[in-house]
């Protein structure tokens, strides 16, 4: 059943304090029968049961069980050979003290493949009445006393029909009275299968051995077939027999009889009294009172040494309540599955204080969720985070403000047209809803874009723009005037909403919102006929470059006006309202009417050049007008004068080409310089948070690690504190991937349980925090993909965190984890 051939282990190999503790031990052992290793502390034998026993390895040598090579092989290999052949009855008893009586028991029957309730049932219930403590099986392991407690680790090991019963020291931690109970129960076990005992107590191991083995500093000494002796001189430290006692009197008075019993003479003075049932002595301080309730036995006979009855009268039926041709084969107890429903169970079982420390994860989770939040919202740069034109646009310089350049790029192949400026264009929103709002109005600035390059399968809402003052305004423009909440007075909040609204320009006619784009960029769609008198409406080169970026906010200026302070407008706006009294309209560049009122001011004569300039060129008059307007004094120009003066203001000019990249290489091949609106402005954008990034990374991954740490630690001292627990696991023959997934299922519990609640909380809190702030909402992305992302963070770092140890503790044997050492 058992054979080892020239078995060498060494403490402490190759160093001054290095102890053979198995010296070159070969030993061939039964099928059945007490072999019994005996020796004093200290031997080895304790050692080399452990290495028979697969529970640790040795240094050279071969051990043979049933057959099968245990030693050099995998921990999962020599955990099958000794899961279906070997059961286990510790000194220490090993029991789960926080599970039943019947769950440390059946636990070993799943681990050999049994699955049935029901025969669990029968057969845990059997093993329990076989050893006699079947009343106790619904009770805790930790309630039970010693004697109980080690009548349950002999039904653990018994329960899966095993052909080897390893014994450590059973009887150490025990008094005598039980010492003896146990041994019967072992003896009765050994009929037919091979128990293999530890012990230090020579009179026990005569007794009830078949064969003995002395050890002395790890060497056999002897091995020898016990000549048993018939009878066992082990007297019970708690049974006093009365007849073998010295001193024996006995009194009788008045109906009451008294016998005393002493081990030696004695003279003392013993008051009794008798009342309500109840027997009052006083031995005036001299002995200390027993009574009946305690475990001592008075036995009114003399002492007989034990015999070989006591074992003899029955035997264990090994095959009862089991299957049919039952053969134990390992099954793993953790499935996948079932593991998280045990984690969420072992959860529940917790104590107050332990479940109070889940807050801590909590805490560690919410944390997680704003540093993970913070990181996203940085790294994810949106188009909308840094697009201020359209990402067709093209800038090119043109600091001499040349029109002659401007034709140029115009005449480039894949320019659609040229604007000058950086095309962004502001209108005001009036808020005259309501008689109280009357006086406010908000600010929609886009970059403008010729409605042509609007394609009908791009818009969102509304429809496309037919007539001359209609256009189409993008999701991403409405998206930056909500962000602001300038609408909130009027409720302006919904992207269709806008749908039908008007809004100004100063000195232009209204414009109507019929459509809602989403073209992923900040683009307002009018005419292109339109623009040159929009741009006149628009900010000159120093205002747009003073301007913050920020759509949606707008900003000041005084815009449409000729050098000097003037307002000068394209005649084609107002030539319905204008009369000619004199002269002509303007038809060429730089020719301008002025008011009739000025007809008598010499500076103001017709064929005058006057002071105010166009492109940085003065005016001159060809005519007078009058006007329906009272104290109108605005300049008319040209159409063409209003274009070449828009060129004049701008330092840049910004080119449409539904191929950006291909025109700036047309445009290096006729010596202009152009750069790509959308490349600038992410570089740019992302140069401008760069520092911001840097500090704001540093910090988030400062707190996620504060926050991940603090995980591990907790986990760490959860499971240190719950070694004993592995080591008892693996010693009765759990494989290590079952103890990986028992503690995987309770890690993945606890973070469901901990990171959807600190997740939960954080998420509602961020939420209402960037729906406040456009500033916020650059910041911070809280989205579900976030919250995923931090969960999954969590579980990933909990997994590695808390199997960590796990994984240190697993390198060890179950000899050392169980006794502690070097973890």
């Amino acid at each position: 059943m058992i054979r080892l051939e020239k078995v060498n282990k060494y403490f402490n190999r190759h160093k001054a304090n290095q102890i053979h503790v198995i010296d070159n031990t070969s030993l061939e052992l039964p099928e059945s029968g007490i072999v019994t290793l005996l020796g004093a502390s200290g031997s080895g034998k304790t050692t080399l049961l452990n290495a028979i026993g697969g529970l640790d390895r040795v240094n050279s040598g071969s051990i043979f069980v049933d057959g099968q090579r245990i030693t050099r092989r995998r921990s999962s290999r020599i955990d099958t050979i000794r899961n279906a052949n070997i059961g286990y009855i510790f000194q220490n008893f090993n029991l789960m003290d926080d599970q039943t009586v019947f769950d440390n028991v059946a636990v070993a029957l799943r681990m050999v493949g049994i699955r049935n309730r029901e025969i669990i049932r029968k057969r845990v219930h059997y093993c329990l009445e076989a050893v006699g403590i079947y009343a106790q099986r619904n009770k805790n392991a930790g309630a039970l006393s010693g004697g109980q407690r080690q009548r349950v680790a002999i039904a653990r090991a018994i329960v899966k029909n095993p052909k080897i019963i390893i014994a450590d020291e059973p009887t150490g931690n025990l008094d005598s009275s039980n010492t003896l109970e146990i041994m019967n129960l072992i003896k009765k076990l050994s009929g037919d299968r091979l128990v293999l005992l530890v012990t230090h107590e020579e009179n026990i191991a005569e007794f009830y051995s078949d064969r003995i083995i002395r050890i002395r500093d790890g060497r056999v000494i002897s091995d020898e077939e016990n000549e048993r002796n018939s009878t066992l001189d082990y007297q019970l430290e708690n049974r006093i027999y009365l007849k073998d006692m010295p001193v024996q009197n006995h009194m009788n008075s008045q109906g009451i009889s008294v016998d005393v019993y002493a081990d030696r003479p004695v003279r003392s003075a013993i008051k009794l009294a008798v009342r309500g049932g109840n027997l009052f002595i006083d031995t005036g301080g001299q002995f200390s009172v027993i009574d009946e309730t305690s475990d001592m036995e008075l036995i009114d006979d003399h002492y007989s040494a034990i015999d070989q009855s006591v074992f003899e009268s029955s035997a264990f039926d090994y095959s009862a309540c089991l299957p049919e041709n039952f053969r134990a084969r390992y099954r793993s107890v953790y499935t996948p599955l079932n593991c998280i429903g045990k984690g969420f169970a072992s959860i529940r079982k917790f104590r107050t204080l332990k479940k109070l420390l889940l807050i801590g994860f909590v805490i560690a989770a919410i944390f997680a969720f704003y540093a993970v939040s913070h990181i996203v919202g940085i790294l994810d740069v949106q188009r909308g985070d840094f697009m201020k034109t359209d990402e067709h646009y093209v800038t090119v310089a043109n600091p001499g403000k040349s029109a002659a350049l401007a034709k140029k790029a115009a005449a480039t192949k894949g320019a659609a047209y040229v604007i000058p400026g950086n095309s962004t264009v502001t209108f005001t929103v009036p808020m005259n809803d309501y008689y109280q709002t009357a006086s406010l109005s908000g600010q929609l600035q886009g970059s403008m874009v010729s409605q042509e390059f609007l394609d009908k399968d791009r818009l969102y809402a509304g429809e496309m723009p037919e007539k001359s003052h209609q256009i189409v305004v993008d999701k991403m423009v409405l998206k930056s005037f909500f962000a602001q909440k300038t609408g909130s007075a009027i409720g302006l909040t919904k992207y269709r909403q806008f749908l039908g609204r008007r809004v100004t320009l100063p000195g232009l006619k209204a414009y109507t919102v019929v459509g809602i784009s989403d073209c992923g960029s900040p683009s307002i769609f009018v005419r292109k006929s339109q623009f040159t008198d929009i741009l006149a409406a628009a900010p000159s080169e120093e205002a747009q470059e003073n301007y913050d970026g920020d759509l949606g906010t707008g900003y000041l200026s005084e815009t449409g006006t000729a050098e000097g302070g003037t307002q000068v407008r394209n005649y084609d706006l107002a030539k319905g309202s204008l009369k000619i009294k004199s002269g002509h309209k303007p038809e060429k560049n730089y020719e301008v009417i002025v008011n009739s009122s000025h007809s008598e001011e010499d500076k103001m004569k017709i064929g005058k050049t006057i002071t105010p300039k166009m492109n940085g060129r003065k005016l001159t008059i060809v005519g007078y007008y009058t006007s329906a307007k009272e104290g109108e004094d605005t300049y008319y120009v040209t159409k063409h004068t209003v274009a070449l003066d828009n060129i004049h203001k701008q330092k840049k000019l910004s080119v449409y080409s539904e191929d950006p990249e291909t025109l700036v290489e047309n445009l290096a091949a006729k010596g202009l310089t152009g750069t790509v609106n959308f490349n600038r402005e992410k570089e740019a954008y992302v140069k401008s948070v760069r520092d911001a990034l840097k500090t704001s990374l540093i910090l988030a991954g400062i707190i996620l690690l504060i926050s991940l740490i603090e995980i591990y630690l907790m986990l760490r001292s959860s499971f240190l504190s719950r070694i004993r627990e592995v080591g008892i696991l693996r010693a009765i023959g759990l494989k290590k991937r079952d103890i990986y997934r028992k503690f995987a299922g309770e890690i993945i519990s606890i973070t469901v349980i901990t990171a959807t609640v600190g997740i939960g909380i954080m998420y509602y809190m961020m939420y209402h925090l960037v729906s406040f702030s456009a500033y916020y909402k650059s910041l911070y992305t809280v989205s579900p993909l976030t919250a995923g992302i931090t969960f999954l963070l969590i579980l990933v770092f909990n997994l590695l965190a808390g199997l960590l140890p796990v994984a240190t503790v697993m390198r060890k044997t179950p000899a050392q984890i169980l006794a502690r050492s070097d973890i």
